[in-house]
């Protein structure tokens, strides 16, 4: 069931406890002062995506493996939570603060892509490299393809 949606004041700790969010709420206050729970809602849901995929871009960069698994898992539900999030705020109301946070957190997610790309590359290389170097090892000779001095042309 759809609850209705109630605009809320929010309190000092919840916007102390949420780092991310930015600190002037003003553009989104309603009337009374009050800041929407759905621009709430879609800041808390980007503030946790850019902490899930901030510690993985950490752990990439230090040479660590990262947990994958986990951190697929809180990816995908921090995009479901993002995009429900996004379907309630309308686009008319989005603000500068709010343009500019998104797009912060566009090229945060393009980094890390590079990042693993990066690892995916060199991950598909070197099982390219242990393949090859398994069949060498079993492999007697036998039909392997005859070694030549010089290239056919093409």
């Amino acid at each position: 069931m759809d609850e209705p949606l109630v605009a809320v004041a929010p309190s000092p700790d919840t916007i102390a406890s949420a780092s991310a969010l930015p600190a002037s709420l003003e553009s989104w206050s309603n009337p009374d002062g009050s800041t929407p729970i759905e621009v709430l809602a879609l800041l808390k849901a980007i503030a946790r995506l850019e902490q899930v995929v901030d510690q993985e871009t950490q752990s990439l960069r230090a040479g660590d493996t990262p947990a994958f698994e986990d951190l697929n898992y809180r990816k995908s539900h921090g995009l479901l939570e993002l995009t429900r999030a996004m379907r309630l705020v309308d686009p008319q109301s989005i603000g500068d603060d709010l343009r500019d946070r998104l797009e912060s957190f566009r090229d945060q997610l393009e980094r890390n892509r590079m990042l693993l790309k990066t690892h995916l590359d060199a991950t598909r290389e070197i099982s390219a490299i242990l393949t090859a170097a398994i069949s060498d090892a079993e492999s007697d000779g036998t039909y392997a393809p005859p070694q030549r001095l010089w290239a056919l042309p093409q």
